[in-house]
């Protein structure tokens, strides 16, 4: 049958079935690029033999390095506060 489609994402927004009032996080958006490249728009990354391709590397080296970040925030927050000894 020809049913109209929905209309696309407005640009540089990928669809991910959340209300448009609901926000990721910016790790959560990075994680979600990556994932959806891998499994979903890329032969090479798909492929059973193949290696992740270069856009695959660098979308995850995006999310390791917003999650170092958002560590290291976390991290140096709690430093200033009368926090427990590490471990507790």
């Amino acid at each position: 049958m020809d049913e109209p489609k929905s209309p696309d994402p407005s640009a540089g927004r990928r669809q991910t079935g959340l209300p448009p009032a609901v926000r990721l996080s910016p790790l959560q958006e990075a994680w979600g690029a990556y994932v959806h490249h891998s499994l979903r728009e890329c032969d090479v990354c798909r492929s059973v033999d193949g290696s992740p391709c270069a856009t695959a590397e660098e979308l995850y080296r995006t999310y390791w390095e917003i999650g170092r970040r958002v560590t290291a925030q976390v991290r140096d927050a709690g430093a200033g506060r009368n926090s427990l000894p590490p471990g507790q």
